[in-house]
């Protein structure tokens, strides 16, 4: 049977596609996740501080130009508060609560997400006032807005932007949050 040659060459090609990044935390702790090659680093909104205090936030966008985009935020979280999932549930329906009205969806149904090696919460919207018309650069029609604690006082925030849920982009957004990892202090125990 072929099928060894033809599985391994099928996984280097898609190891071969992508880059690892490092997004120091500070205290040590640091944020690894795997980035598609057909993906770059972004300018970050206005209003929103890459590497200040008291998280850091990455925007991914793709090469090609299309229409899509992640917002990577890691925030300290005093104590393990986050580690309960009706407290991390009530903070990402506080922070998602602006959308809903202008939503299609016309209220938040949060699914289970696992990424990071944990479990999170996950929650797309789309745009009614964007639903059907041509797509504007940086105007987003559907987001998908992701939540989870990753522990040791970091809570993992990234947002999905895109015009289509259902395209490549999309999964490709999302195989970037399933390959967050925390490191922390050598010293740590």
């Amino acid at each position: 049977m072929k099928t060894l040659p033809l599985l391994s060459f099928l996984l280097v090609g898609l190891l071969a596609s992508a880059s690892a990044a490092r997004l120091d935390l500070g205290a040590g702790k640091a944020l690894h996740l795997v980035v598609p090659d057909a993906w770059t680093e972004g300018d970050l909104p206005d209003g929103i501080e890459g590497a200040g205090a008291p998280g850091r936030t990455v925007r991914y966008v793709t090469k090609d130009g299309s229409n899509d985009a992640l917002l990577l935020t890691a925030l300290p979280v005093p104590g393990d508060r986050l580690r309960d999932p009706a407290a991390l549930r009530a903070m990402a329906e506080m922070s998602v609560q602006q959308f809903v009205a202008g939503s299609v969806e016309g209220k938040a149904e949060f699914k289970d997400l696992r990424f990071a090696g944990v479990s999170g919460l996950a929650v797309t919207f789309t745009d009614a006032n964007l639903v059907g018309k041509p797509t504007v650069k940086d105007d987003y029609k559907a987001m998908t807005a992701c939540f989870a604690y990753l522990g040791n006082g970091v809570v993992v925030t990234a947002t999905i932007f895109t015009d289509d849920p259902a395209g490549r982009a999309y999964d490709e957004a999302m195989r970037v949050l399933r390959s967050l990892s925390l490191t922390l202090p050598k010293d740590a125990i």
